[in-house]
C-alpha cells in the first residue's frame, strides 16, 4: 500500500483502521500523487490530517479539486489555508463540487 510513504506510521495505522481494505487497494497512486501536489502547490501543511478525514478526495478529478480549493480561496481569503486547517470539515464542499469544473 503505498500511502505509507506520505504518511507517519501513526496515521498509516489509523487509515488501515478507518478505511476497508478493498477500498484502499483500489486507490491509483498516480491520481494520489496529483491532488497531494496540489495540496501541496497551495501550501497546505496538514496533509495527514486530509489524507486520514478525507481520502475520497484523492480520487476526484485534478480541475474539479482545483477549481474547489480556487472556490475556497476566494470564499475564505487570503488565509484559506488557516481557516480550513481549523475546520477541516470545509472540505466537504470538494466532495460536493462533483462535475462543477468550469
Amino acid at each position: 500500500m503505498f500511502l505509507n510513504r506520505y504518511v507517519n506510521d501513526v496515521y498509516y495505522e489509523m487509515i488501515l483502521d478507518e478505511y476497508d481494505l478493498g477500498y484502499l487497494s483500489t486507490l491509483s497512486e498516480e491520481q494520489f500523487r496529483k491532488i497531494y501536489d496540489l495540496f501541496r502547490e497551495y501550501g497546505f501543511s496538514y496533509m495527514e490530517d486530509i489524507i486520514l478525514r478525507y481520502l475520497e478526495i484523492f480520487e476526484r478529478d485534478y480541475l474539479e479539486v482545483k477549481n474547489a480549493l480556487d472556490r475556497l480561496r476566494a470564499d475564505l481569503g487570503d488565509d484559506f489555508i488557516y481557516i480550513i486547517g481549523n475546520h477541516l470539515s470545509l472540505l466537504d464542499q470538494i466532495l460536493e463540487s462533483q462535475g462543477s469544473c468550469n
